[in-house]
């Protein structure tokens, strides 16, 4: 898998809660859950990644799942810089780079907990 599609599949993975919310609002969570299926069944990131893309623009959502930014404006950085991490909690697939650093987390795409690293 493209690392940016890595990205954009952790993106995916992290707002996913938000992007159900629109899905119900707009009456189409059926398409969501679709394509969720699908994902499940063929492990197809990129396809999962583009079907949702187009969702979430024909929802009204013009960025559909555009650059995740910080209240700085800024990309969010990858880990790396800072304080050294002890343990976080990664995708149960190893598919995305979805990091969670405090508290537990889900993984509603593969509809597991996230799994515990290391670092």
């Amino acid at each position: 898998m493209a690392e940016d599609e890595s990205i954009r599949l952790a993106r995916l993975c992290e707002q996913l809660t938000a992007i159900r919310r629109v899905a119900d609002h707009r009456g189409a969570s059926a398409d969501l859950d679709a394509a969720l299926a699908d994902f499940r069944t063929h492990g197809d990131a990129g396809r999962l990644v583009s079907r949702t893309d187009e969702l979430l623009r024909s929802w009204g959502v013009a960025r559909g799942l555009g650059e995740h930014r910080s209240p700085g404006g800024s990309v969010l950085p990858r880990l790396g810089g800072g304080h050294p991490v002890q343990e976080a909690l990664v995708c149960p697939a190893g598919r995305c780079d979805r990091v969670v650093l405090e508290g537990d987390g889900a993984c509603d795409l593969f509809a597991a907990p996230l799994r515990l690293v290391r670092l």
